[in-house]
């Protein structure tokens, strides 16, 4: 699964000893990780509640949830955990 708690990296260590170039570049390559495993993580939670939401009620009864339980998870905002 993909890192949901990363932070975005906002800036350099003081007494960063790096040319100010190459700094700007390995936080920008940072913060395009960070987007970019933020866009997995939402793609892959979108896509569990959806195929959770398709699943039928006997198949729901054998992992012990409700046809409730399913309408509260998914319909939730994929941003939100």
């Amino acid at each position: 699964m993909h890192t949901i708690f990363r932070r975005l990296p906002l800036g350099v260590p003081v007494g960063d000893s790096r040319p100010p170039s190459l700094r700007v570049r390995i936080s920008l390559f940072e913060t395009l990780g960070w987007i970019a495993d933020r866009l997995l993580t939402w793609q892959e939670r979108a896509s569990q509640r959806a195929h959770l939401a398709s699943l039928d009620d006997r198949m729901l009864k054998d992992i012990g949830l409700s046809r409730a339980d399913v309408l509260a998870e998914s319909s939730r905002p994929f941003w939100r955990d």
